[in-house]
């Protein structure tokens, strides 16, 4: 069953609307005080959860105790992950770490994500519908396939470098004779977008990942045993290369793709992808759009501010070019030998949906346009809807009373007090008037 990783904590929710407004894809109400996800329209973007200021809004991922369960626990950290640690020695130590709590093996998805950057470079080279859209990003994916499924064709066909990772580790394991349900494949997130993901992957028939892990939770039972004793010797897998995809501009290659745009936040990408859907950004080769405002180190799952972990992470890539880290070729090479491309179509997803019935849901519009123009058109939330569009359609479909509506509500009482009013001058005939006429 297909299930959302943000989801709501009513006992927290004080009704406050802040949520409404943010949300990309107008998937939350209010109603008697307290939100409500609407789930067929969420694409877990968690811009919800960084606005809540009570904590009502919460991804829900993996529980670390999961691991359990599998005989070889291979960890996927995202290049993002090594930035929530700035106080490390190095990126040794924090994967060193990770053997601690509790994994048997390790594959940095920076790996993978070096090879992605490649065959985006050698697509791009040899398409002809332009801009091409990065794909690696489900938020966005998600964004496209409700907001704007016409610019479908132009997502990058590729998987993401956390599904092109989880193939390899999980091949190599299955090769050797181990059985698939001993292997567990574990991604270290700082997005609920990679939650939902693997339920559901963009592209694909199956996720290889077996596990969702909020790096929140990896962060506690790390910190604690990051300076202990016991040493364990890690050699690194990828490099600066890999490091960079956790950046605003993520797998963009800039030296080879020249005509691109990195733009990172939901509503600047709304904002491009709105450029592109009139056709105003034709001219681009490349969008690397990013959900998360200062890429996958603002996600809604990082611990570390998003300032101080590009900080971290420019001071990991600088050690890297001054001790002349290299990626390990021989893995680098054996990835890039897997299939990468998607074999499933990516399809709309509309959430504008009225009635199965097409006449009625013709008549349902036409109501929502008629209650629309008496509305005050301002978009000001108190009614508990994003928009005054929103509530329209939200009234006809009897998810809302149009009282909810101050402006309409004030209307009413003054109609009423109209009609009170009307009633209070008017003039009674008496018995002693009805015996003068007489």
């Amino acid at each position: 069953m297909y299930s959302h990783s943000v989801t709501l904590e009513q006992t927290k929710c004080i009704g406050c609307t802040d949520c409404i407004k943010r949300c990309p894809t107008e998937a939350i109400r209010v109603r008697g005080s307290k939100a409500k996800i609407i789930e067929d329209r969420c694409i877990d973007c968690g811009n919800c959860i960084r606005i809540c200021r009570n904590g009502a809004k919460r991804a829900v991922t993996d529980d670390i105790d999961m691991i359990q369960k599998y005989k070889y626990r291979i960890a996927l950290p995202a290049p993002s992950f090594y930035a929530q640690f700035p106080k490390a020695k190095n990126i040794e130590q924090i994967l060193s770490t990770l053997y601690k709590i509790g994994f048997t093996d390790i594959l940095e998805v920076g790996c993978a994500a070096e090879v992605i950057t490649k065959h985006t470079n050698e697509y791009v080279q040899t398409a002809k519908n332009f801009p091409i859209i990065s794909s690696s990003c489900p938020a966005i994916v998600r964004l496209i396939q409700r907001r704007f499924p016409s610019l479908i064709h132009h997502v990058l066909p590729i998987i993401s470098p956390m599904e092109l990772a989880a193939r390899y580790i999980k091949i190599q394991y299955l090769e050797k004779g181990i059985l698939e349900n001993e292997i567990g494949v574990f991604f270290i997130s700082p997005c609920p977008a990679k939650a939902t993901e693997i339920h559901r992957p963009k592209g694909l028939d199956r996720s290889y990942v077996d596990g969702v892990l909020s790096m929140q939770d990896i962060y506690k039972m790390m910190i604690y045993k990051m300076n202990t004793n016991q040493n364990i010797d890690v050699k690194r897998q990828s490099s600066y290369k890999g490091l960079s995809w956790a950046m605003h501009n993520g797998g963009l290659d800039e030296n080879t793709i020249k005509s691109h745009i990195a733009v990172d936040g939901m509503e600047s990408v709304i904002g491009i992808l709105e450029k592109v859907e009139d056709g105003t950004l034709s001219n681009v080769q490349y969008i690397e759009a990013l959900a998360c405002t200062g890429g996958c180190l603002g996600g809604a799952l990082a611990l570390e501010n998003p300032f101080i972990s590009r900080y971290t992470l420019k001071k990991w890539i600088e050690e890297d070019l001054a001790k002349g880290i290299c990626s390990n070729e021989k893995l680098i090479q054996e990835i890039a030998s897997l299939p990468y491309a998607f074999n499933k179509d990516i399809t709309p997803r509309p959430v504008f949906s009225l009635d199965r019935d097409m006449q009625k849901a013709l008549t349902m519009m036409e109501d929502i346009e008629t209650l629309y123009k008496q509305l005050p058109k301002i978009d000001c939330g108190s009614c508990g809807a994003p928009t005054c569009r929103c509530f329209a359609e939200d009234v006809v479909k009897q998810d809302a009373k149009i009282e909810e509506c101050v402006f309409m509500l004030r209307k009413r009482i003054q109609d009423l007090s109209e009609v009170m009013h009307n009633l209070t001058q008017t003039v009674i005939p008496t018995h002693n008037d009805n015996n003068r006429k007489e």
